[in-house]
Order: C-alpha cells, then structure tokens, then sequence
C-alpha cells in the first residue's frame, strides 16, 4: 500500500468522523504533555481544516479486523498502562483511554489486545528481553511498544527497533510528540524510541518540587510563584528558604522523624536538580553525536551548592535513605509525613500529587530551581527509572499500516488523554490553586531528556545516586574516575549509529 499525503476523499472522511466525535473532545490549552494542542474552532464559521492539524491517512484505512497488539512494560508507576482502560485512580483518563481505542479501532476496522510486562528495566527488562527474542527470531510479536526509558537505548543500539523517522505514515513534527523528545533523543539523524501525547506514564515520572503553604506563611514565604513567573527562582533561593524552615520541633537537639526540615528530599534529587539548571550528563553536539557535558565550572559549582544543602541532616530529610516510618509503603508514606507538617520543599515526582488527594493539606507545585537568573528558562527531570519509551519493532509486518495506526492513536490521545490527565485528574483533581497549573505548564514545557543518564555512560547515573546514598561529595572523583570509559562508550554509540545511517 503507497503511503500518500491527505488525498481529499480521505481528507473529507477523516473530519466528516471528527465532526461526530467533537463532542466527546476536551479542549486543552497551554503547554500540556506531548504539545500544545489547539483549542476546538467554531464549525459554523471556520473550517477545521484550516485551524487545525491532522495525521496523514493511507489510501485504504479499512484494516479489515486486524488485531493489534501493544506491549507495556518496565516498571511504570502505579502499573499504570497507557493501552489501557483500567488504570485504578485514574477513572476520567481511563475512560478517556477507551474511548480513545474505541475510535481509532472503529475507524481503522481492526482492534486491540494489550501484552502487559511490568519489571525494573535497567537495560535489560522484560521490553529489551521480548524486543531482542523477536529480531532473533526475525519476527515482530508486537505493533507498538512501550519499554522502560533505560531499555530503550539498549533496544535502539542493537538494531531491534525501527528507526520512527522512517516510518510510513508517522510524523514526529506534529505536536502529539514531544518535540523536546525529539531533539534530545536523536543522535545521527536517528530516532529510535520517543514519547508524546500517547503516554501518561511518562508525566507522572516527571520531577517537581511540592510546597507547604501552612509552612510558608508561616515564614513569612509569600514570592515563590512570584519568583518562578520573574524567572527568579534560583538554587540560591530554594536553599536560602529551606536553611530558613528547619526546626527541633521536639527540642530534644536531634533533627529526627519528628521535627521539621527546610527540605524532604530522595536520591534522585540531583539528577533533578541538574536537570532544573539545565545541566546534562550527555548532550548532542551539532553534528547530532553524543557527548560528555557533565563536567564544567557550573556543573562543580552546582554540585557543590546541592550537596551543600541535601546533606546537611539539620536542613534536609533524606527519605528514601532513612525512611518515613510507615508500613503502609513508603509512597503513602511519604505523602502522610509531608501532610504532616514536616517539610517546606518536597523533591518528587508528579505521581505523587495524586497520593495527597485525601489530605486536608494546602499545597502547590513549582519547577525544579535554575541554576542563576542568566539561565532564562526552566528545566524538568524525566525520572528514567519510572519512565517509558515508544518503539515500533524492527521486523514489524506492515509498516504502513503501523505507521498510520499509530500516528492516530497518538493524535486522539492529544485530543482525549491528554486533557483527561492534565486539565480534568492533574490541574482539576489533585492541585490546590491556579498557580501550581502554571508552574505545571513550565515543567511540561521545559522537560529535558538525558541521553548520558538513558544509556548511563560511565555508570554516572548510578555513581551520583551512591554518591547521595553516601552523602559526600565525591562529583569530581565520580567524573575523573570514569571519563575514559565514559569516552569509549560515547564513541561506540556514535559509531554504532552512524553505521545504521549509511
């Protein structure tokens, strides 16, 4: 089947269908994950297709019953699967995941099955372990899949994907991909794995910091919404606040479980933090290969000033490496010690929003801090561990039939999933105020995608998180140990890849 663009018969069957379904749409606005998506225009007086942008379709959309199947793997937050219409606490985007299978199935004529493989996945997980049986078996068990962010790369290096930039029918230009994804992910000119819209997964693995509004007035802390619209908020700010909250609450001159701190804080909260100064381990230079910016006079100096702060046990609570003392898990646990008064700043992840639903506590959501006010613009850490990437396997059947189903099922999920998750569960659940939707659109907007942490070069990703388990500031050793074998790695992936591009 000849892929072509939106010929005019397809072009007027294709909004004939969405003019049906525009009232089950959401409208989204703002930066929401995986793009901005264009607010629904008047039909009587403006035509869709003027206003609005739409997935190229093949001549023949009739798939007459084919059964697609998508995997979900890694270990993705909450089991939560981005097929799926049974995600427990996420009624509205479950609902909204339905209805999204529903049209895409309806209009394509085919239907859905979901293969679901939830494990840690670091390097090796159960995406990279299905993924690498079928190349070697020259075969493809699955259409789309989803594996955990540190599988991807692996995926990618070994041949076991398709390069999505090549694939029939996809545009990775439109706003129903991430396009910070895309820059950063693309080495060579290649584009093996991405995100966008099509995930929720992957935003409840983004890095934020809560607040605690009781704590703050009661400081005398009214201008952190202020500082983060005035482009302000600085690492010097955020440790200033936090040396400024700390207190033996029990006066029994030990900071433990019942006292308060300026920080509650978790080992990956470097990375966060990095990622918040835009720093990276690896970047792309201009030809589009790897390379190492981990080290630099900023990075050190950045280093320091994190360290400085997370490892003084007077003003910062690790509580991954010490624990909440609840037995109910240390995710509920957590969201209970925070409710409980006993942290101004918490360093998390999205997905904990949600755990604090039931509280009576008033907080809100702001960005991770820049580095200085010369930085201009914020940045937002992807937990990788939590995460997930989109791949489409290397021997896969039709690529034309793949291409298309999955440019659709991306483009209604911007126009269903999408503004389920972000404007109806995130904005209109589980925040307390207008201004942490703001400071949502920043994160969103500002995401940053580590290729160094992705393919772990040099073992850094795992050596600065020992380094926080240890608290000791060990940045330069941790750099000079590894930079040779960090280097040789680099240099194998530009090769492995510039190797796939001839």
């Amino acid at each position: 089947m000849k892929m072509k663009g939106i010929i005019m018969k397809g072009k007027i069957a294709f909004l004939l269908f969405c003019s049906l379904l525009l009232p089950l749409f959401v409208s989204c606005s703002g930066n929401a994950p995986g793009g901005t998506s264009t607010s629904n225009a008047d039909s009587t007086t403006v035509d869709p297709s003027e206003t609005e942008e739409f997935p190229s379709l093949p001549d023949n959309t009739n798939f007459n019953g084919y059964e697609f199947v998508t995997l979900m793997s890694g270990l993705s937050i909450g089991n939560f699967n981005d097929f799926s219409s049974e995600n427990e606490g996420f009624s509205v985007v479950s609902e909204a995941i339905f209805k999204r299978n529903e049209i895409v199935c309806a209009f394509f004529d085919c239907s859905m099955t979901n293969v679901e493989d939830f494990e840690a996945s670091w390097g090796g997980g159960p995406g990279f372990r299905r993924m690498r049986d079928d190349y070697s078996a020259g075969e493809a068990s699955y259409d789309i899949c989803e594996v955990g962010t540190f599988d991807a790369p692996q995926i990618a290096v070994n041949g076991y994907a398709y390069d999505l930039k090549e694939l029939p029918g996809l545009d990775l230009n439109h706003s129903w991909w991430d396009q910070q994804a895309n820059r950063d992910l693309c080495i060579v000119g290649r584009m093996y794995y991405t995100t966008g819209a099509i995930s929720v997964v992957d935003n409840l693995a983004t890095h934020c910091i809560l607040f605690s509004k009781q704590i703050a007035e009661e400081k005398g802390i009214t201008d952190l919404y202020q500082l983060v619209e005035d482009q302000k908020w600085t690492y010097d700010r955020f440790s200033a606040y936090a040396l400024s909250v700390s207190d033996d609450l029990d006066g029994n001159d030990v900071m433990d479980l019942s006292d308060r701190y300026g920080v509650l804080c978790w080992n990956d909260a470097f990375q966060g933090s990095f990622a918040g100064a835009k720093s990276r381990i690896c970047g792309v230079d201009e030809e589009g290969k790897i390379v190492n910016t981990l080290y630099s006079d900023k990075n050190l100096e950045l280093a320091e000033k994190i360290c400085t702060l997370l490892f003084d046990q007077k003003v910062s609570y690790n509580y991954v490496n010490r624990g909440v003392g609840n037995s109910s898990g240390w995710k509920a646990g957590l969201a209970s010690y925070f409710a409980g008064g006993h942290g101004l700043f918490l360093t998390t992840m999205l997905s904990t929003v949600s755990e604090l639903r039931e509280s009576e506590m008033d907080f809100g959501i702001l960005p991770y801090p820049m580095y200085d006010e010369e930085q201009g613009e914020y940045g937002a850490y992807l937990g990788a561990t939590y995460s997930v990437m989109l791949c489409v396997e290397n021997f896969t059947n039709d690529l034309e039939r793949t291409g298309a189903f999955l440019e659709m099922l991306a483009y209604h999920s911007q126009r269903l999933v999408s503004p389920a998750y972000y404007e109806q569960t995130l904005k209109g659940r589980d925040t307390r105020d207008d201004e942490s939707s703001v400071c949502l659109d920043i994160i969103f907007a500002s995401r940053t995608f580590d290729l160094g942490a992705f393919y772990q070069i040099g073992g850094y990703t795992g050596k600065l998180t020992s380094m926080m388990q240890q608290s000791r500031n060990l940045f330069t050793r941790i750099y000079e140990s590894s930079k040779n074998a960090a280097q040789t790695k680099i240099d194998e992936i530009n090769q492995m890849f510039a190797q796939m591009s001839e």
